[in-house]
């Protein structure tokens, strides 16, 4: 049922979304990665789920709460859905998170995924990734933004946890994982996919994360 929804929404959803010119910094070279990408609200993951050029070789990172429908009215009310000061906000706060919860998880759940939960469960979500990397060689595409208010994010930080695959990913496969970092500009309509970031491998992690995590906030959020 749900490669069936999936594959019927995918056109109908196409339908209504810009164009974009897509461009690649590099060629890619066809080895797993992760691609990175600007949420700019619901326009970054349509986009990569619908228009990308490697979505069937993808796997979206998708928080769990909203795969739910027991969970997902409380992720829209801390989400940022809505402007918390207009003066409608009340309304929204009761109206909007039910509606939601039966019409966004069953989407959700269509989309080739992997969960990504933020409390023990979180060696789950590495755990899957890291078996569809090496053995299904499939993509992340991750939205490592960090929401700070309607409309708004953080362009000084991103959530960090996900580079934790890249010594995982070498541990495993004696390979490299590479992260892509990827533009989207809906006003330009234009999707730029910058050159790939890796890590020292003779380099503990932890002391790179601040050099990884400035070049990919240049890569999403600064056009080529």
């Amino acid at each position: 049922m749900g490669q069936r929804l999936y594959r019927f929404l995918c056109p109908v959803v196409r339908c209504f979304l810009p164009r974009l010119e897509i461009s690649w910094e590099v060629p890619h070279n066809g080895e797993p990665c992760v691609f990175v990408c600007n949420h700019d609200r619901a326009m970054g993951p349509l986009q990569m789920a619908v228009n990308f050029p490697l979505r069937e070789q993808s796997l979206i990172w998708i928080f769990a709460d909203p795969l739910d429908r027991k969970t997902t009215p409380a992720y829209v009310r801390q989400d940022n859905w809505w402007d918390r000061n207009s003066r409608l906000a009340p309304l929204w706060n009761v109206i909007i998170p039910p509606v939601v919860s039966v019409i966004l998880p069953p989407i959700l759940r269509c989309v080739p995924h992997v969960a990504v939960y933020h409390d023990a469960r979180a060696v789950r979500t590495m755990k899957d990734s890291l078996r569809a990397l090496r053995d299904e060689k499939k993509h992340m595409v991750i939205f490592p933004e960090i929401p700070t208010g309607y409309g708004e994010h953080s362009t000084d930080t991103i959530n960090e946890g996900f580079l934790n695959l890249l010594p995982m990913y070498r541990r495993m496969t004696g390979k490299p994982l590479t992260v892509w970092p990827v533009h989207l500009d809906k006003e330009r309509r234009q999707m730029a996919v910058k050159a790939p970031i890796m890590m020292d491998p003779d380099r503990p992690l932890a002391e790179q994360v601040p050099e990884l995590s400035r070049k990919i906030l240049q890569g999403i959020f600064e056009p080529k």
